[in-house]
């Protein structure tokens, strides 16, 4: 008779203690995916997993999944908006919006364009050299402020090698004020209206009286016909005072942002016919109260709209007068990321903002050129 192996004898014992474990285990995954016994048979779903969920449970699920997709498609890129069939209202079009909170609501608050010192040299253009091309700059501060070589203006023109006559004015808007009179004879606004009334010869220049804008509309030696570019940049100060977008019943109401846009459109391209209009959107901005944040061009509403909204409306004027439209608001990248190294108090751009500012118009003015010469 053979002596039994204390090796068998350890794996006999070895296999009847995993034998025991895989029952146990078994028994106890058994007792965890078996539904409760006061659970109805109606309201639980076995998973191909084998899991048992209840129904509540799963549409609870569902709707987590629909929220974070939808979140992710809201914090996809923005893309520009497709042309409307109708005009925009002060309402958000939501389709073209960028994602963000509620806006918020200050139409019962003022704002006010940050003061920012005005610096002149001898770099701005006063008289014609004979360059190819001409280009006249209206706009706001955004192209008035720094008229010392670090300008947008002049550094759009060195880039496209052409005069350039800037007619821009801190602290305007392209509408006129609501207790302005439209007529002529009493005329008071410093505004883009205002600004191609006097081109026109309709109103004199006397309301502009100190600043380069008289200067260079004084000067017999410029001839505004023969302009290739009007480059109009509005719509920041507009914002800012609450200004109706639209007027629904009158387009070229000229106390609404788009109908003074309209207006000046229209009555540039009587100036210079053979002129291209190239119709600026305001820019990305950020809005302080003291040295807090308190919302962006994406989010705060004075009354009438986001800036956001007002640049939509640029855009959908641009469309319809066929002129270019150049969306500074999107294109430049300004947004809440870089807003630091391209915004000076929020609204004002930096040296490096007014550079890429510069180089951006550039392009496209030199694209157009090319289009046009092919």
């Amino acid at each position: 008779m053979k002596k039994k192996s204390k090796k068998g004898t350890a794996g006999i014992l070895l296999t009847a203690i995993m034998a025991a474990v895989m029952v146990i285990g078994c028994g106890r995954k058994d007792a965890q995916t078996m539904p409760d016994e006061n659970t109805s048979g109606d309201n639980i779903v076995i998973t191909e997993t084998g899991e048992i969920l209840e129904k509540e449970d799963i549409s609870r699920v569902e709707n987590m999944e629909a929220e974070n997709q939808q979140a992710k498609a809201e914090n996809a890129d923005v893309q520009d908006i497709p042309e409307p069939e109708s005009e925009p209202t002060a309402e958000r079009d939501t389709e073209s919006a960028p994602a963000q909170e509620e806006g918020v609501d200050l139409s019962n608050i003022k704002l006010k364009e940050p003061e920012q010192e005005q610096v002149i040299t001898e770099e701005d253009q006063t008289e014609p050299t004979g360059r190819e091309l001409q280009i006249v700059f209206l706009g706001d501060s955004i192209f008035d402020n720094n008229r010392d070589g670090t300008g947008i203006p002049y550094l759009t023109s060195v880039q496209c090698q052409a005069d350039a006559y800037n007619l821009a004015i801190g602290g305007t808007s392209a509408s006129i004020e609501a207790d302005e009179s439209g007529e002529s004879a009493r005329w008071t606004s410093r505004s883009l209206v205002g600004i191609v009334n006097a081109m026109m010869g309709k109103i004199p220049t006397d309301i502009f009286a100190g600043s380069k804008t008289k200067e260079i509309l004084d000067n017999p030696n410029i001839d505004f016909s023969q302009t290739d570019y009007f480059v109009v940049e509005y719509g920041i100060n507009d914002f800012f005072r609450g200004v109706a977008q639209s007027d629904p019943d009158d387009i070229y109401n000229i106390k609404t942002y788009a109908g003074a846009l309209r207006y000046a459109v229209s009555n540039l391209k009587e100036v210079a016919p053979d002129a291209t209009v190239i119709l600026c959107s305001p820019t990305y901005a950020q809005f302080y109260d003291g040295t807090w944040m308190i919302g962006d061009g994406n989010s705060v509403n004075t009354g009438n709209g986001t800036l956001f909204d007002y640049k939509g409306t640029c855009n959908y004027v641009a469309k319809e007068t066929q002129s270019e439209f150049f969306n500074a608001y999107q294109d430049l990248g300004i947004d809440g990321y870089s807003a630091e190294q391209y915004l000076e108090d929020g609204v004002h751009l930096t040296e490096k903002g007014r550079y890429l500012y510069a180089e951006e118009l550039a392009k496209l003015i030199l694209s157009i050129e090319e289009t046009k010469n092919n």
